[in-house]
């Protein structure tokens, strides 16, 4: 059996610049979230912080976290790159309906009211893509 070297093809290369985060089980429900993240989706990650930041929603603390910990993730799987060279978009992200809590509340006449806590799952791609100095 011969092994021969496998060359890197260009396949190969998008998905080593290529960061996945994908976090469950957020206390906050996939409709509020969505709302958020509407906003944000195919943009630059520099620009979307910058949005972020300025959103008054619990959602958008949570979701800022998971973008900073996705740029980390890039730099820790390309730490021989210069992070300055490279351009951070959103490729991809989605946000899932995770498990429900049900409660049963009391309510007048013996009855009980169901009470539904639904929690969420996010899952966000970023790339980065070299930067052209037009050279």
């Amino acid at each position: 059996m011969i092994i021969k070297n496998k060359k890197q093809t260009k396949s190969d290369l998008r998905l080593r610049l290529r960061s996945v985060v994908n976090l469950k089980k957020i206390s906050c429900s996939p409709r509020k979230l969505r709302l958020i993240t509407d906003l944000i989706r195919t943009e630059k990650v520099e620009d979307s912080i910058l949005k972020l930041n300025f959103i008054k929603k619990k959602g958008s603390i949570l979701i800022k976290k998971i973008l900073l910990s996705a740029m980390a993730n890039w730099k820790n799987k390309n730490f021989e790159k210069d992070i300055s060279n490279y351009n951070f978009y959103i490729e991809k992200i989605l946000v899932n309906q995770g498990t429900q809590l049900k409660k049963i509340r009391p309510a007048p006449k013996g009855r009980g009211v169901k009470i539904r806590k639904r929690y969420s799952n996010i899952y966000i791609t970023i790339i980065g893509k070299l930067i052209n100095y037009g050279t």
